[in-house]
């Protein structure tokens, strides 16, 4: 099977589906992200707080702790990722190329502007394509005034640490953001595997979900 996750930034994807991508590849599938920025990013009074540089050596050593050794790093502004027929048809493109199975990208509730961008430009890009997950938000995403709707959960038991060690990976927003990054992002898999009867796991909500019978 051949898994397609689509993020903003450099980081996005681990954050919310990087134990599922870990399982993924522990169970022989293949598996790419296309990460639609460099994702460095300034303050609003002109002060670097990530480089480009940075960024970009982080997310690919972060890959590579998840198994992922086919990254595609595009150059859109970090901030300002529009749904855009240019950024449509960039996908489209990647994903006709590519030939996913199964396509996650970010929540299209979510408020940071180049997340709900991505969102809305995947799922456009991905119209041919019958499975279709948005992963969950979570903090530093934009937090919505609309509630994420878990519809599917995946067991991550044993891929939850692969996950986090990803995460630490990205050693400028680790820095940024502390301990409380991991252990936040750690206590979510802990309440979705709650929920799920499972120790750990990562919830989606559906887009579009093809049923084999």
């Amino acid at each position: 099977m051949r898994i397609l996750a689509v993020g903003a930034h450099l980081d996005d994807i681990e954050l919310a589906c990087g134990g599922t991508l870990a399982k993924a590849i522990a169970h022989g599938h293949d598996v790419k992200m296309i990460v639609m920025s460099k994702s460095g990013y300034s303050n609003y009074d002109g002060r670097v707080l990530r480089s480009e540089e940075n960024a970009v050596r982080e997310g690919k050593n972060a890959a590579k702790i998840l198994g992922v050794s086919d990254i595609e790093i595009l150059d859109y502004d970090t901030k300002d990722i529009p749904y855009h027929s240019q950024v449509i048809e960039a996908l489209d493109a990647k994903i006709q190329e590519y030939k996913p199975d199964i396509i996650f990208t970010h929540w299209i509730f979510d408020t940071h502007q180049a997340h709900e961008g991505v969102a809305k430009s995947t799922i456009t890009a991905a119209r041919r394509h019958n499975n279709i997950y948005m992963y969950e938000p979570i903090y530093p995403a934009g937090r919505s005034y609309m509630g994420f709707r878990p519809q599917m959960y995946i067991d991550i038991g044993g891929f939850e640490e692969q996950k986090l060690e990803a995460l630490r990976m990205h050693k400028t927003e680790y820095k940024k953001f502390g301990d409380q990054w991991i252990e936040g992002t750690k206590a979510r898999t802990a309440y979705r595997g709650y929920e799920m009867g499972k120790q750990y796991a990562e919830a989606f909500e559906i887009v579009r979900c093809e049923m084999i019978i």
